[in-house]
């Protein structure tokens, strides 16, 4: 028996996944960029350490 849930959809193969990040550049290069682009816009949206909740130490008392 599979872990995998019923609704998980099948794993894709290579002509699917070039297929889908074509539209990120016409070489590996420019794909890679653009995804790194997107990974740097990500991380400058995350919250930082004082806008996330407290999950180690004790709790503060108030």
């Amino acid at each position: 028996m599979s872990d995998r849930p019923d609704d998980t959809p099948a794993p894709r193969d290579a002509d699917e996944l070039n297929e889908a990040v074509s539209d990120l550049g016409e070489t590996d290069t420019d794909r890679l960029e653009a995804v790194r682009g997107r990974n740097e816009s990500l991380e400058e949206r995350l919250p930082g350490d004082e806008q996330l909740p407290r999950t180690h130490g004790s709790p503060e008392k108030g």
